[in-house]
């Protein structure tokens, strides 16, 4: 049976959705400016054939526009204009220019430049995502342009002139084009809602694996904790009764030796073995209540250290989070060294400090990036590390998850229990001896390095 599933983009982030549009705009951006510097050698050899006598005037016109063009794009990032502007202005300037060739050179030679910037007009809207205002705006640009060039230079031609020759196909295109750029836009943006939206939806299964796993440590550790009170009070009290019995047959005993001799005992005598008997029952009692005593004030962890193969532990862990890497569609690569590198750690506290590391590194990747793991060993010292190549968080961010559950025990603040894990992970691989570091930088992109001491 086909599901047919529909996607609710009512409470998407306004803010991370506008976010994530710009980041397409300028990368398209990026791509049309680049393509229309690049496309100049064909306007060079159209003029080339069509105006021998004024190509190089024209290629020197071109070149100059080009460099007005490039000055604005990195003036516009330097100042942090939007990126919609600074292509506007970079794509009117050259659609002026355009323009005006179309509309100056003789009626024989139009329809090859209309051709070719009908061409280059469509390309910028299939291949720009921008809100479709803008690209009206330069169609409407283009028009003006070519209408008051050709009034002026061809002043003995009408405008149907201009139209046989080649402006009708722009014209038509050109408004084609608008309505393509308009489709496109729409398109990237349910596209990207629907991304973040996978993307919540992944971080919130990330959330409920890691409250699992959290849950199901909490009930081995506990498991094992009520495993070793019952041992303890088992033969403690069994000590404790085999004193008391001791100390109260002992007692019984002298009792009844007493009370067989009892003729030689005056009335008070008897009275006093009686008291004695009744403190003898209570004795008795007391050992009873004792032997039903399970309570304990002791709340240090106790960790119950065995020989583990880290290089197997890591493994597992992957593997186990493989899904949630795949439904944020990043590429997993593992890299583990063949030999063994056992490590002597509680088992238990072991995987919740690789799950929880795991488990933050994929919440916080990319969409679409590699997530590198590796497993080696330098000297006496077995390192896992995990490196995101993607989006950098920010050293400022990253030093500000590691240190999250510090800033909770100082402030006494209730912090969101998701952005705890990366804390948690480092806090308690130190606890058992280990070192957890991070950086963010270009080079190395989100980096996670954890060692722990190798065991003979």
């Amino acid at each position: 049976m086909l599901n047919d599933f529909k996607f609710s983009y009512v409470n998407i982030d306004k803010d991370e959705l506008k976010t994530e549009l710009n980041v397409k705009t300028k990368y398209y951006a990026n791509v049309v400016h680049w393509t229309m510097i690049y496309s100049i050698p064909i306007f060079w050899l159209l003029d080339y054939l069509f105006l021998p006598g004024e190509w190089v005037e024209l290629a020197f016109l071109r070149l100059t526009v080009a460099f007005i063009a490039h000055c604005f794009y990195l003036f516009g990032h330097k100042k942090h204009w939007l990126e919609e502007n600074i292509m506007l202005i970079i794509i009117g300037v050259n659609v002026v220019l355009q323009s005006t060739i179309c509309a100056s050179v003789t009626l024989n030679h139009m329809l090859p430049y209309f051709l070719l910037f009908s061409i280059v007009f469509l390309l910028i809207n299939i291949t720009i995502v921008w809100k479709p205002k803008y690209s009206i705006i330069l169609c409407l640009l283009a028009y003006a342009t070519l209408i008051g060039v050709f009034k002026v230079v061809n002043i003995y031609d009408g405008y149907h002139a201009m139209v046989a020759n080649g402006a009708g196909i722009f014209f038509i295109i050109s408004a084609f084009s608008c309505l393509i750029a308009s489709n496109k836009y729409q398109l990237v943006k349910r596209e990207t809602a629907k991304n973040i939206l996978i993307n919540q939806a992944n971080n919130r299964l990330l959330d409920q694996n890691e409250k699992i796993t959290d849950q199901g440590k909490e009930i081995e550790e506990v498991n094992r904790k009520l495993q070793k009170v019952s041992e303890y009070r088992f033969n403690t009290l069994n000590m404790m009764l085999h004193d008391f019995r001791n100390f109260t047959g002992s007692i019984q005993m002298s009792l009844d030796l007493l009370k067989n001799d009892n003729d030689n005992l005056t009335d008070e005598q008897k009275e006093i073995l009686g008291y004695i008997n009744v403190g003898n029952e209570k004795l008795k009692y007391l050992s009873d209540k004792l032997a039903q005593s399970t309570d304990t004030n002791s709340t240090e962890i106790q960790y119950n250290n065995t020989r583990i193969n880290l290089s197997q532990e890591v493994e597992n862990i992957v593997m186990r989070l493989y899904d949630a890497a795949t439904l944020k569609q990043l590429s997993v690569q593992l890299n583990i060294d063949p030999s063994p590198a056992y490590v002597f750690l509680d088992k238990i506290f072991l995987d919740q400090v690789l799950s929880k590391l795991f488990t933050n590194a994929i919440r916080y990747a990319n969409v679409n990036s590699i997530l590198a793991v590796y497993v080696h060993k330098i000297g006496s010292k077995v390192v896992v590390e995990i490196a995101n190549k993607g989006k950098l968080i920010g050293s400022k961010k990253l030093k500000e998850l590691f240190n999250n559950l510090d800033t909770l025990q100082v402030k006494g603040d209730i912090a969101n229990k998701t952005a705890l894990g990366f804390s948690v992970a480092k806090n308690l691989a130190e606890q058992m001896g280990g070192k957890l570091s991070y950086n963010s930088q270009e080079n190395t992109g989100n980096f996670y390095r954890l060692e722990f001491s190798l065991t003979q």
